[in-house]
Formats: structure tokens, C-alpha cells, sequence
């Protein structure tokens, strides 16, 4: 078992201009009902989520990537970053993202659970990172 071999999907909540939408710059699907992104590569789709609290002007918008693999999948991820930057696109406090990892059932248990603790180990910088003490502690 590799890295590189290890699947994952992530889903990246954010807040975009209501004009994007109210223009047909952006279609949002319900929440399991994602709807491509013109702008982003196949199979990142938009949908509502109603847990992300958008400001006045803005609508909640939760991206959400097919299933990516290894150091290509990853490459997608950092470009989908800087493009839905590029459009708008912004978080806020009630923002968050989530990281899917598929695993393969025939790999070793131990391995698995090195992925878990290695995971553990690097929980609290990563809830750092995101600028809030609530979801440090």
C-alpha cells in the first residue's frame, strides 16, 4: 500500500456573490444534488449547504470534487483552490472542509492504522490553520 495509491474527495464550503447565481455564472444544486461548475475541472459540482451562513449579498456554496488519487489529485485540488479565488469565492467563521479517504479493504489493517495516527498527530495544526480557536481546541 502507497500513497499514491490512497483515493479521497473533498468538500470545500464557501460563500459566492448572489450575483453570480442570480446572473447564470454559477447553477448550485440541492444538498446530494451537485451541479458542474463551468469554471472548475469535471465533476466538481456546486450544491447548497445549509449549515454555511452566508452575509447579506452572498449564497452558500458548498464545491464538492469527484474522487481524486495521488499527487494528480491533489495538483487538481491546489488548482481549484486558486480558481474559485479567482472567483469570488470566500469563507467565512462557519465555514469548513472535509477530506474523504477511500480505503481499500484487502490493504493491512496496520496500515490503516498509521494513516489514522499519522492523522491524530497532525489534527490540531491542521484545525489551527483554519484561524479559529474553537476548532483548535
Amino acid at each position: 500500500m502507497d500513497a499514491k495509491d490512497l483515493t479521497f474527495g473533498i468538500e470545500i464550503e464557501t460563500t459566492v456573490p448572489a450575483t453570480m447565481v442570480a446572473s447564470g455564472q454559477l447553477s448550485i444544486g440541492g444538498r446530494h444534488r451537485g451541479v458542474q461548475v463551468a469554471y472548475l475541472p469535471t465533476g466538481w459540482k456546486a450544491e447548497h449547504d445549509c449549515s454555511i451562513n452566508a452575509e447579506p449579498g452572498r449564497t452558500d456554496c458548498e464545491i464538492v470534487s469527484p474522487i481524486l488519487q495521488g499527487a494528480a489529485g491533489i495538483e487538481q485540488a491546489i488548482e481549484v483552490l486558486r480558481i474559485l479565488e479567482t472567483k469570488g469565492h470566500l469563507v467565512n467563521k462557519n465555514c469548513g472542509v472535509h477530506v474523504h479517504v477511500g480505503w481499500n479493504r484487502e490493504w493491512p489493517s496496520d496500515a490503516l492504522a498509521r494513516l489514522v495516527t499519522m492523522t491524530a498527530y497532525a489534527e490540531q495544526g491542521l484545525y489551527a490553520i483554519t484561524g479559529s480557536k474553537n476548532r483548535e481546541r
